[in-house]
């Protein structure tokens, strides 16, 4: 990755490519079955007449400029665009409710807004007046010719407007993009909120630059490969990665026709380079996990054992004769496999977000993947990487910083990871909460994660408010047996419990649907609901009881889960149990599901009755009575 100092922004980037490279294809995308392409000079194109549209509109561009959509080329320009006017940009989850977007965009002061599509549209209009928002510009027209709301309009009437002012004034756009610095805040990037309300934390150029010169320090990426931008926008690592990086380099943007078509999707388009949260990688293993219980014996004794052989041949564990069983495994298992998974040419694979259980590093460094970890935070992106083979499975060492004036430096104290040097954001918007307040006497940042140094390579444990302390005085920690619980493929989430009042570890587990209707199915047993499913004696019994049964087996004696129960519904991002990045509000659970916990510690296990609030997708709630069956993890595997 170049460090010119002559180009300061994103969107000289894109101009820079263009001039370049114009030819290169920038981005392909997936439509009606038929990849898309879109050359660098388009790319600018596109830029610079949305940029000049939104001048003619006349809009204020003094505040944050809001996006909002599903990953597609449209919302790449969009934000070029309004960063080519000296703009703040701010993506968010396509999924978020009204009331949620209202928060966020009366708190950024957001007047213009760019959406995808008709139900992102009808969510802006129906806030706008409460916000004041002047301006919304989609670029998916379907279902929008019946709206005559004059502040909206699309993407390729904005384009219009640009085009006829470009050709009053060709340096409109040019001149503008020229007065942006390093120091100019590109993005508003919003933390996950986890543990509290999300913050929004404001990155500059100089910040951005940096973050993704580090990321391509650990993808070791290489201008003009493949990527595909999977992870949404309103996340950290896309910005990063995607907006950044693939222009800086440059790199081929990927992206997938629909959400759900990303698997397929990945393997016609061959990406060298995958960014994947702990969740996605988790459910790329159990989704091959549970094919194979669905195939025939002789397919699943060929699979296991290939899958094993691979792994010890490349741990070094597998004594003498293991490279002759390696080269045959690689024939029958490997290169089907990772064809089959869309990895047959994946160069690095990158796993940030999250911790990831050691059986998940191993597989797929067996299939021929290692998975890169990166550690680090939104007020200073990734500050660490695992670079060598031998440090997969952790945080790695600490990264460089090209464009800081002090390296980057990190410590453990007390437990917790602290982080000074490199380049670090410039705090959170709306100054409610300084970035000062979390810094230590002598300058050093808390991360609020515990972590310890391990011959020379970070190793993240979990946050400090969730390391657990039991009444017997046995610590644990909760991340360690739900990361490995989550590898089964009847498990798609689960939260462990116990705290000081506690003696013991319990859980609750979210049933995947899919995995366990089938085994149920196997089994002739009846069902209808997801209720029902996971509240069937022996789903809860003979099927769960014994899958964390498995990951019991793999912890010391005072961290395993004594007793569990199923949840009668998946938990929902709606209703506040998870974060729009699908990560885990444990106070949020513990509060919803109270009484059902209360029974987890109850003398005796057995059937809890408890309210429970159905939120539907119109924004109405129903309260219904709901029992969930409580069962011991037995201390054997049947």
């Amino acid at each position: 990755m170049s460090l010119d100092s002559s180009i300061q922004t994103i969107p000289m980037l894109v101009r820079r490519n263009a001039s370049l490279h114009g030819d290169t294809v920038a981005m392909r995308r997936k439509r009606l079955g038929i990849w898309e392409s879109t050359t660098w000079a388009d790319a600018w194109r596109i830029t610079e007449q949305l940029a000049a549209g939104l001048l003619e509109r006349g809009v204020a561009l003094d505040a944050p400029v809001a996006i909002i959509g599903d990953n597609e080329p449209d919302l790449y320009f969009c934000e070029y665009a309004a960063q080519a006017l000296g703009c703040t940009t701010v993506c968010f989850f396509p999924d978020m409710l009204p009331d949620e977007l209202s928060s966020a965009l009366g708190a950024l002061g957001c007047t213009v807004a760019f959406a995808e599509d008709q139900e992102q549209c009808d969510k802006l209009l129906a806030i706008s007046e409460e916000i004041g928002l002047e301006l919304v510009v989609y670029w998916d027209d379907r279902g929008m010719y019946l709206y005559e709301d004059a502040r909206l309009t699309g993407v390729e009437q904005l384009r219009e407007l640009g085009r006829e002012a470009l050709a009053r004034e060709p340096d409109l756009v040019d001149v503008r993009v020229d007065r942006g610095s390093h120091s100019d805040i590109g993005v508003v990037i919003y933390t996950s909120g986890t543990s509290g309300n999300a913050k929004g934390v404001k990155g500059s150029y100089k910040y951005l630059f940096d973050v993704a010169h580090r990321y391509a320090q650990v993808m070791q990426a290489t201008p003009f490969a493949n990527y595909l931008s999977y992870v949404s926008p309103a996340s950290p690592v896309e910005q990063y990665v995607g907006v950044t990086l693939g222009a800086a380099l440059p790199m081929t943007i990927n992206f997938p026709e629909e959400p759900e078509t990303v698997n397929s999707d990945i393997r016609e388009l061959g990406a060298e380079f995958l960014y994947l949260a702990p969740r996605q990688w988790e459910e790329m293993l159990s989704s091959s996990e549970s094919r194979i219980h669905d195939a025939n014996r002789f397919v699943r004794r060929v699979y296991h054992w290939g899958t094993a052989t691979l792994t010890r041949a490349a741990l070094n564990r597998g004594g003498r004769g293991i490279r002759g069983r390696a080269l045959a495994a690689k024939v029958l298992v490997q290169r089907p496999l990772r064809d089959r998974l869309g990895l047959a040419k994946v160069r690095a694979a990158v796993n940030a977000g999250g911790a990831l259980s050691p059986e998940v590093y191993e597989y797929f460094y067996g299939l021929g993947v290692p998975i890169r970890n990166v550690y680090g935070f939104t007020e200073v992106g990734i500050i660490t990487g695992a670079l060598k083979a031998e440090q997969f499975g952790t945080a790695g060492t600490v990264l460089d910083s090209p464009y800081a004036s002090e390296p980057i430096e990190v410590r453990v104290v007390d437990g917790e990871i602290q982080v000074r040097g490199g380049v670090e954001s410039d705090g959170y918007w709306g100054d409610q909460v300084s970035l000062e307040d979390r810094r230590t006497e002598d300058g050093w940042l808390r991360s609020g994660d515990a972590g310890v140094w391990e011959d020379g390579t970070l190793r993240v444990l979990d946050r400090l408010e969730n390391i657990r302390v039991l009444s017997t005085g046995a610590r644990f920690a909760p991340q360690a047996l739900e990361v490995r619980a989550r590898l089964s493929p009847y498990i798609r989430e689960i939260v462990v419990l116990g705290d000081e009042r506690r003696p013991y570890p319990a859980a609750l587990v979210e049933i995947d649907y899919e995995s366990v209707s089938r085994w149920a199915e196997d089994r002739s047993l009846s069902f209808g609901t997801f209720y029902e499913l996971s509240q069937t004696p022996d789903v809860v019994e003979k099927l769960i009881a014994a899958e964390l049964a498995k990951i019991n087996k793999t912890v010391p004696p005072e961290s395993r889960i004594k007793r569990f129960a199923n949840l009668q519904k998946p938990l929902d991002a709606d209703e506040g149990e998870l974060t729009r990045s699908m990560k885990v509000r444990r106070a949020v659970v513990e509060d919803h599901f109270a009484e059902l916990i209360e029974g987890l510690y109850a003398e005796r296990p057995g059937r809890v009755s408890m309210n429970t609030v159905i939120r539907y997708q119109d924004g109405r709630t129903r309260e219904l009575v709901m029992s969930a069956l409580v069962d011991d993890v037995p201390d054997t595997v049947a």
